[in-house]
């Protein structure tokens, strides 16, 4: 098949390159026009999932938990009237950006204020006045201060630290075309560090934009350094620049296909999948190599170059084509892992591997077969001293120390399992980024000065409508706070309750001391307040609606602004309340529409108008909105807080706590409840009035339950309390009685970004091992479908275990964490690194079926045979692979050095421990271990078919129908002789 194979790319060259380009062509424009950014961050778990749904769950109801850019300041010169203008003039420039919904900041804060007369809230700015002649500075920031909610929220008077919270679209944080928008806020802030000193940026925002910007800026590098440094080591190599132009040009086609792909599959380019291209590099140039390296061998042997190119397919293609599917099926195994992100980076790897064979199988024989023969200086490297001298190591070692080479190898392993168990996981969202960068510096600094910087929420289900507003349930949601609070690595956490006490404050005249819950007798008379005050919110919102369309041109919505709220047109008008001609007649204290209509029938001066509106209704924030601390529509009250940026099991534990506290508090007699109710399940209808006795709202909720809207039966219950208990004994009763007990229980989800990257690390934990165990399983049926052979499986596999046990036991000892990034290099290394066992036990094989006689020249001649192209294939991989120890993320550094690290240790155990075991084992070997095999490799000599090829006519192949699997040098010999 692969002498064919051979004939029909020799043969068709120009068409297989017409081809070749015009996919190339193909994937460029997809490339080009369809490669779009991933800037989702930390979320590696798959779609199906129960921290996946709580997390959506929370999406459905209050919209993404991480929309908010941070900026903080350091400085005690905030509250002077230059610098808190100026602060306010950032928050106010940063609101007209296109994406941006809102801006809270101390400059930009309300006061609610208690208008008796009409019996509402309004919500007025706390500064208004640029000129500080209605208020002063030291008037503004006392006001500010009497505000509790804000308290830990936006400020940190004992540090000095300010805070602005900058609410995104995440319309535009998901667009790459649009996610512009927090650098352009970044810059605008930047420009005033010459007066508040050094910005600060944290939240999910700055997180996702840099490092999406991060993640293409070292792609770009990455492709280029892989160049650079194997384009190196192939001149060293071969000491030709037609070699190194030639296969950069199968490797830079490979980058184009592979880029390309991803955006063909609708895959978007993520921090795992910009390791594709240059890993396309890394694995491609290793192909090159490999049939580079026969073509030279069979020049120097033969001197027929179109002899040479047909048997480099022929012999060769079939092992490459079986190192490039091992290595395919290694990163295949991440599609069984069921996390959305690896499937992908895992279909996407195996696809172009494959690919690069393709490209590496055609390219390298057409264009060779296109140009001159070898000179003699490039097949030098053939006969270097230095390749010999290593090649000659490795015989003497395998064949007179191989004790020593078990004794160093045993005493590797031992030390690699004490490392290993020393290896710990961590999942946070900053554990890839230096302990130097920016960000993370950035982040612990909001870190400590608020204790938290990553999303953490808690969503409690109330279960009746009725319980709302209730103080009890309410004093429960507050005692949670208040245990939250104790805990340092919780920010302050802000829920319904924080709103609640917040009106309460207002309508005692904004009382400090009135910072507390409603009392009940207050309720009924502050439900119309609260519903007043939403609706004046919502018309609020309004007005930026307008402003926003004047800014774009829409001139008309002037109209909307002075029409629709009577305080602006009062300021544009100077208008001034005329007093009343006698008590029967109401003063205006507002123009009206008729005076309005006149004004604005005259040319109204449009930029006026957006500048009072502006300085009545700033840009920025619309204040605390009742709708993202509960949704009534599904009972859920809503605690968010942020929480420091833990590892994975960390926040496991902090959640176990947070649960068991959540559990005392909401249900505290809940374990006693359902310990009666199982009982009772079992049988025991005496339990029934146990329950009844923990709380009288089981009795009323399960009698109202069995009544099921009859009010007669439900008014015998309350008359005749033991009418109930005739019913213990009824089917309905059970069911009743059931629903009553969960309608009594609160039930709560703890979920947020933290929880969900703390929960997606322990999930991938788990799956790699799975798929790299799946991985090791695929590549030992495939090398028993090869040889045939349960001894040679294992032998086979030997060699590549000690790498993976020995890069364990270096990141154990090293701290080396275990994290998604780091664990992705036992797949890839085992995937990669079996690859040279092929190589070696193919041609080991081929050497025992014309050598089964001498086992011990067997692994000799396999060792000279494939040892230099290892060797050279190993050094490619392991600089090619080192290159990522130069990324600006931990992960992908750890990646880069460990899978390096890997190969070389690969590259030792199969040139020494390999062809120890089989020289130790070689009785068995050849005696029972070997078989037809399934695919052959290697031995294929077919007759070519000398007529249809250029051959050199002093070259002649005379086979003998019985001598199938006479070895090359056989063959050359009885050609030199003929």
């Amino acid at each position: 098949m692969w002498f064919k194979l051979s004939q029909i790319i020799l043969r068709n060259r120009i068409v297989i390159l017409s081809i070749i380009t015009l996919l190339t062509v193909f994937f460029g424009y997809f490339a080009l026009t369809s490669l779009e950014m991933d800037n989702k961050y930390g979320n590696m778990l798959p779609k199906k999932s129960p921290a996946q749904d709580d997390y959506l769950q929370l999406k459905e109801m209050f919209g993404e938990d991480g929309g908010a850019l941070i900026m903080a300041v350091k400085t005690d010169q905030l509250y002077t009237e230059e610098n808190f203008i100026l602060w306010k003039k950032i928050g106010d420039s940063i609101a007209k950006l296109d994406g941006i919904n809102s801006v809270l900041s101390e400059a930009d804060l309300f006061t609610i204020k208690n208008n008796t007369t009409e019996g509402k809230f309004e919500a007025e700015p706390v500064f208004l006045d640029p000129t500080f002649e209605t208020k002063s500075i030291e008037e503004v920031r006392e006001e500010i201060r009497q505000i509790p909610l804000y308290d830990g929220l936006l400020y940190n008077d004992s540090t000095n630290v300010s805070l602005m919270m900058i609410s995104i679209d995440e319309a535009y944080l998901s667009d790459q075309n649009k996610s512009g928008v927090v650098l352009e806020a970044e810059n605008i802030a930047l420009a005033y560090e010459y007066v508040f000193g050094k910005m600060h940026f944290a939240g999910l925002p700055h997180i996702r934009v840099v490092m999406g910007k991060r993640v293409v800026s070292e792609m770009y590098i990455f492709i280029g350094l892989a160049i650079a440094v194997t384009s190196l080591l192939l001149y060293i190599f071969f000491r030709s620049f037609r070699v190194v132009l030639f296969c950069n040009l199968v490797v830079f086609t490979a980058v184009i296909w592979s880029l390309g792909s991803i955006g063909l599959m609708g895959f978007k380019l993520s921090i795992l999948m910009a390791l594709i291209p240059p890993l396309m590099i890394v694995i491609g140039i290793p192909n090159c190599i490999f049939l580079l390296t026969k073509f030279h061998r069979e020049v120097k042997d033969h001197g027929n170059k179109t002899k040479a190119l047909s048997r480099v397919i022929a012999k060769v293609g079939n092992a490459t084509f079986l190192t490039n599917l091992t290595t395919a099926l290694g990163f295949s195994t991440f599609v069984f892992t069921n996390s959305e992100k690896l499937i992908e980076f895992g279909t996407t790897a195996s696809l172009n591997i494959l690919f690069v064979f393709i490209l590496s199988i055609c390219i390298i024989p057409i264009l060779f077969s296109l140009t001159k023969q070898p000179k003699s200086r490039h097949l030098k490297h053939l006969e270097k001293k230095f390749a010999k001298s290593i090649v000659n190591k490795l015989v003497y070692l395998t064949t007179t120390h191989r004790k020593r080479i078990y004794l160093v190898t045993f005493i590797v392993i031992g030390v690699a399992i004490f490392g290993a168990t020393k290896m710990e996981a961590t999942g946070n969202l900053t554990s890839d980024l230096p302990e130097s960068d920016p960000m993370l510096q950035d982040i612990l600094f909001i870190q400590e000065n608020f204790n938290g910087a990553v999303p953490f929420e808690i969503l409690i289900d109330y279960k009746k409508d009725g319980r709302k507003f209730d103080k009890k349930t309410l004093e429960k949601v507050e005692s949670v706070q208040n245990q939250l609070k104790k805990d340092t690595i919780f920010s302050k956490t802000v829920s319904i309750v924080n709103f609640m006490k917040l009106i309460n404050m207002s309508y005692y005249g904004n009382n400090v001391d009135m910072y507390k819950l409603i009392e009940r007798k207050d309720m009924l008379r502050l439900k119309g307040y609260v519903e007043n005050f939403q609706a004046d919110m919502a018309r609020t919102k309004k007005v930026y609606v307008y402003q926003d369309s004047v800014r774009n041109g829409n001139l008309k919505y002037t109209d909307s602004l002075m029409l629709g709220f009577p305080l602006i047109a009062k300021e544009i008008l100077d208008f001034t309340p005329q007093e009343a001609p006698n008590d029967s007649v109401e003063v205006e204290i507002l123009p009206n529409d008729s005076l309005i209509k006149s004004y604005l029938a005259q040319g109204p001066n449009h930029e006026e108008i957006l500048f009072v509106s502006e300085s009545i209704f700033p840009p920025a924030a619309i204040g605390l909105s009742l709708k993202e601390l509960i949704d009534t529509a599904n009972t859920t009250y809503r605690l968010r807080m942020q929480i420091h940026d833990l590892g994975s099991y960390e926040i496991d534990e902090k959640i176990k706590g947070v649960s068991e506290m959540l559990d005392t508090i909401l249900n505290p007699n809940a374990e006693q409840v359902n310990e009666y109710w199982a009982k009772y399940d079992a049988g025991e209808t005496k339990y029934v009035d146990s329950i009844f006795n923990v709380s009288n709202a089981y009795r009323n909720n399960t009698a109202y339950a069995i009544a099921d809207g009859n009010d007669s039966l439900l008014f015998q219950f309350d008359l005749n309390p033991d009418l109930l208990s005739s019913y213990y004994d009824k089917p309905e009763f059970k069911e009743a009685l059931k629903v009553s007990i969960d309608e009594e229980q609160m039930s709560y989800l703890i979920t947020g970004t933290s929880v969900v990257a703390a929960e997606g690390t322990q999930y991938l934990i788990k799956n790699l091992i799975t798929s790299l165990s799946i991985a090791i399983l695929i590549i030992a049926v495939l090398m028993a479908i090869l040889f045939r052979s349960w001894r040679m499986v294992v032998i086979s596999l030997v060699p590549n275990f000690i790498p993976l046990l020995v890069t364990a036991g270096i990141m154990g000892i090293f701290s080396i964490p275990i994290k998604p990034s780091t664990l992705l290099v036992f797949s890839i290394a085992f995937g990669i690194s079996v690859d040279d066992t092929i190589h070696f036990l193919a041609k080991y094989r081929q050497e025992l079926k014309i050598r089964s006689y001498d086992q011990r020249a067997c692994v000799i001649n396999a060792l000279y045979e494939t040892g230099l192209s290892m060797f050279y294939t190993s050094i490619v991989l392991f600089f090619g692979f080192s290159m990522f120890a130069f990324s600006q993320f931990g992960g992908t550094k750890a990646l880069g050095l460990l899978v390096s690290l890997t190969m070389l240790v690969a590259m030792l155990t199969n040139l020494t421990v390999l062809p120890s075991l089989l020289l130790s084992l070689e009785n068995r070997i050849a005696s029972k271990a070997f078989r037809e095999p399934f695919i052959n490799i290697y031995d294929e000599e077919i007759d070519i078919e000398l007529s249809d090829l250029e051959v050199d006519p002093r070259t002649r192949i005379d086979y003998n129908a019985g001598e199938r699997f006479e070895d090359e040098d056989e063959d050359d010999e009885s050609n030199k002789s003929t």
